[in-house]
Parts: C-alpha cells; structure tokens; sequence
C-alpha cells in the first residue's frame, strides 16, 4: 500500500504527499484535528483526530505531571474564520455516481434496446427483398453491425474505466445522430437506380426516425459537454 495522502483545503482535496509531508502541513493550521484526510485502503475521509497513525505524531501525548514545560506562545497560521474553512471538507467527485450514473444506466439500456429492435426489425423484413436487394440490405447491416460493435465497445470502456471512455462515447454520439442519414443516402443510392424512382423519394425520413435523431441531438447537447467539463468524469476514467 503506498503512503501516499491527501487532505481537505477548503472545498477541493490536496495531494497526494508522503505522511512526512503531510505532518507539518496539518500543523500550520489552527485547529488540523477535524481536517479530512485520505489515503488508499481508506473506505472514506476521516478526520485526523480519527487517524491514529497521525494524530499521533501531530498530537503528542502531554508529559508526565510534575514536569512544567516552559511557557510557549504560538502565534496561529490561519486565523478563525480561514479555519473554519477547512472543516467538512468534502472529497474529489469519483466513480459511477451522480449524473455519471445516470448516463451509465442509459448506456447500457441504449444497446440492449438497439439489440432488440435490430432483432425485430430483421425478423420482420421481407425475404424477397434480399433476393431483390441484396447489396443494399448487406450494406445497412454492416452501418447497424458497426453501430451495435462500437456502442458495445464503449459500453465495456465505461465499465472498465478506461480513460479511452470519453472519446469513444463522443464518437458514439455523433454517430448515433448521423447513422439514419447514412443508412438513408446508402438505401437511395442503390434502390433509386433499380427502382427508376427519383433519389429524393428515398431519403425522406418517417417520423420514427426523425424524433430519435432528434432525442439523440439534444442527448448530445447535454451528454457530450458534460463528459468534457465533469470533475467525477476526469477521476473516474483514469485506467
């Protein structure tokens, strides 16, 4: 285990420094006896006063009575109310939580609602049409393969917390959003030149489809600034 520690400054965590270090930090201020601190193997912050392996050190016990020390004037480092600041101190945002969590859970429910309507989609899909269309319709599964390949690799960086996680679900995002474009230039393409029809009756999106792109832009609006801009993101993704 590594002796490394970290402790409250006001609202943010400081660190990590060697217990040697951390002694005469915590002795610059007025009242360190309720100053967060944290090191690996610890469940939570506790204060120092809880820390036995600290405490210690930057309380010594009294000496023996009998024995008068010296009168000594200390003048404080920080006054009462720079103090007051450094109690309940609240740890560095990390792990699955929070808005994190949320977006965890709509992650994971994405590929299995994408499995699902992929399985119903296919199932349902005239056979005569791959005899008819066969480039057009390999074409879409490879876009919807690749879709499902990438949202699963993602989904496995999340879990991992892989600092690979942010860019890859960025990628998603954007194509997510794009895939229904892609999917209907692609099926114009082939079927407008078979069909003698006009590419343009092709690529007109039903209204299914047009309010998902539309849920996955505004996903996007607030999804994609979050992971860029998250403290808990930036802790989390680190492996």
């Amino acid at each position: 285990m590594t002796d490394f520690w970290y402790y409250g400054d006001g609202s943010r965590a400081r660190g990590p420094v060697s217990r040697a270090e951390l002694i005469p930090l915590l002795a610059r201020i007025a009242d360190p006896r309720r100053v967060m601190i944290w090191r690996d193997g610890f469940e939570d912050w506790k204060a120092v006063e809880d820390v036995h392996e600290v405490a210690q050190q930057l309380f010594p016990p009294p000496p023996p009575s009998g024995s008068a020390p010296p009168p000594t004037v200390r003048e404080p480092v920080v006054d009462a109310g720079g103090a007051a600041e450094f109690k309940n101190v609240n740890p560095e945002l990390t792990g699955i939580g929070g808005w994190l969590g949320l977006l965890a859970f709509g992650q994971v429910v994405g590929i299995l609602r994408s499995l699902v309507s992929l399985g119903q989609y296919y199932t349902k899909l005239d056979g005569e049409l791959w005899n008819r269309f066969p480039v057009a319709l390999w074409g879409e599964a490879a876009l919807n393969a690749a879709m499902v390949g990438l949202v699963g690799y993602t989904t496995v960086l999340l879990i991992r917390h892989s600092r690979h996680f942010p860019r890859f679900f960025i990628w998603q995002t954007i194509f997510v959003i794009m895939m229904p474009l892609v999917d209907r230039v692609w099926i114009a393409l082939i079927f407008a030149p078979l069909t003698n029809k006009p590419i343009s009756e092709f690529l007109t999106l039903e209204a299914k489809e047009g309010m998902q792109m539309f849920a996955a832009v505004i996903g996007a609006a607030i999804w994609i600034p979050y992971i860029l801009r998250s403290r808990r993101v930036a802790n989390t993704f680190t492996q």
